[in-house]
């Protein structure tokens, strides 16, 4: 609960759709915001180690994730990330992406599809100022992210100073 109070009192813009049942009780919600990172280095790449895209447990490593660092791809979805504008201070506001929308919270009794579905049809809009939307899933959530067409993208953060050599060194 502390996670969903920080990102409420952080994200700005917040904005978002909910379900609810007969008797008013609330069965989902959805929340999204523009993507920010309150760390000075950050880099979007799916090609090292140090990413953790292969670090699945084996029963689902087995299922045939859909990665971006495979051969069709080969980081490309990354690169693309990599190469966008964004802007800030990580020890204020954060480094925001502008865009890049963020799907920080979503959770479902059974409308967990629609809601996502409507979500992405806001993002997809004329007017949207995004061009990708990402999230962090849990690995239970993992196929259900990947059967909406989403696919696991690596990130590295680092959030102390260290020379970026000697990080590419340790993960070789």
């Amino acid at each position: 609960l502390e996670y969903m109070a920080d990102r409420l009192d952080t994200d700005d813009p917040l904005w978002g759709f909910t379900v609810r049942g007969g008797a008013s009780e609330l069965q989902g919600f959805v929340c999204v915001t523009t993507f920010t990172t309150w760390v000075r280095w950050f880099r979007w790449d799916s090609q090292t180690e140090l990413a953790g895209l292969h670090e699945f447990p084996k029963e689902i490593s087995s299922r045939g994730r859909k990665l971006d660092d495979d051969a069709a791809t080969g980081g490309a979805l990354a690169k693309e990330l990599e190469g966008l504008v964004r802007d800030g201070d990580p020890d204020g506001e954060g480094v925001v992406w502008p865009h890049v929308a963020e799907i920080s919270l979503l959770g479902g009794i059974g409308c967990g599809k629609q809601l996502l579905n409507l979500v992405v049809e806001e993002l997809e809009a004329h007017d949207s100022p995004y061009d990708f939307v990402v999230l962090q899933a849990t690995e239970n959530a993992v196929p259900f992210y990947e059967s909406q067409g989403f696919v696991r993208v690596g990130a590295v953060a680092r959030y102390r100073d260290v020379d970026p050599k000697v990080l590419e060194r340790r993960a070789e």
